[in-house]
């Protein structure tokens, strides 16, 4: 859930963190935050090469495809065709064994109405299976559902949800195509996922998010997450203006910032912006909760197409979205060496 709701919803403000987001003309860069990773030439080389292939134009067509179900919102009878559709996606990148997990969940919808609306929710995920250590997963993770809000809205009928949140999710699905028709062979294991249920995930009167039902699977499956990245709302950016992004930096999880700042730096023309104002609105949350490193990837520019009409592939930068994927892809690569 971003900016737009978290306004909406002012008793959730009330729970906010302090922030510790820089002004718009200066990324924050604290001294523990300039560690670099030294990476070999051979390292540099993968780095470098997978992340050169990630296309803008496939960015934008998954972009375009998830927009076509002219809603997302997770009470709508489409999200089993939408969960289905993005495990073929997987599949023809070459995945087999692809989870579509189901769970449960109620909340009250309309707000304040006191009505309960209890549906069951998907999520989808593929693996690259580690060589070395199959039980330790590293999570890319992204959100599929999506809202929309103000005068003459109806979520049942259109969300398009562009920016919040097939942007991440496209992220997801480009990083696994990579990663797979080149033949990266993990150490651990890369769990690709995209998760049910997120915007309402504070609102739940019974029963969990997609996050929580994957960390609780993991789990039970005797298999220990190693480290999350979400990428949730990264494809808008104004047109002339600096390409910047927000690290949601969660406590605990400093090395895995500082890598992050460290791909950033070397491998994209991204400028790193360190913050914490929305670590709680987002799936990584869960997973810092569970006591695993997490990095919440988010655009730093206020973007005022957020649950409205306007959400749409035409407001996207598709080439600033490619050059977020960078960083989640050189993230993996390096911690998979």
């Amino acid at each position: 859930m971003k900016r737009l709701l978290i306004i909406a919803a002012a008793f959730i403000l009330l729970n906010l963190p302090l922030s510790l987001h820089a002004d718009d003309d200066e990324a924050v860069f604290s001294d523990s935050r300039q560690t670099r990773f030294d990476s070999s030439p051979a390292l540099d080389s993968l780095i470098r090469g997978y992340g050169d292939r990630i296309s803008p134009d496939s960015i934008r067509s998954y972009i375009e495809q998830l927009v076509a179900f002219k809603t997302r919102f997770m009470l709508v009878d489409n999200r089993r065709e939408i969960a289905f559709w993005i495990g073929e996606k997987f599949r023809s990148f070459g995945y087999d064994g692809i989870v579509i997990d189901s769970f449960r969940n109620t909340i009250e919808f309309p707000r304040k109405s006191r009505e309960q609306q209890t549906s069951w929710q998907y999520n989808v995920s593929a693996g690259l299976t580690g060589t070395d250590k199959p039980s330790e997963v590293y999570v890319l993770g992204a959100h599929y559902d999506c809202f929309i809000m103000g005068p003459d809205t109806d979520p049942y009928v259109y969300a398009p949800g562009a920016g919040n949140n097939a942007s991440g999710v496209a992220v997801c699905l480009e990083l696994a195509r990579i990663l797979k028709q080149n033949r990266f062979a993990p150490a651990s294991t890369i769990d690709f996922v995209a998760f049910g249920s997120e915007e309402f995930m504070t609102m739940f009167l019974d029963g969990n998010s997609g996050s929580v039902n994957y960390i609780e699977k993991q789990k039970q499956a005797g298999r220990t997450i190693k480290a999350m990245l979400d990428n949730n709302q990264v494809s808008y950016v104004p047109d002339t203006a600096r390409w910047k992004l927000d690290f949601q930096h969660y406590p605990g999880a400093d090395s895995l910032t500082d890598l992050a700042h460290y791909i950033c730096e070397n491998y994209t023309r991204i400028v790193p912006v360190d913050t914490n104002d929305h670590i709680m609105y987002s799936d990584a949350r869960y997973f810092h909760e569970a006591g695993v490193p997490a990095i919440f990837f988010e655009e730093f520019y206020f973007n005022p197409n957020n649950f409205t009409k306007q959400d749409i592939p035409e407001n996207c930068n598709v080439a600033y979205c490619a050059e977020v994927a960078r960083i989640s892809c050189g993230m993996l690569v390096y911690l998979n060496q």
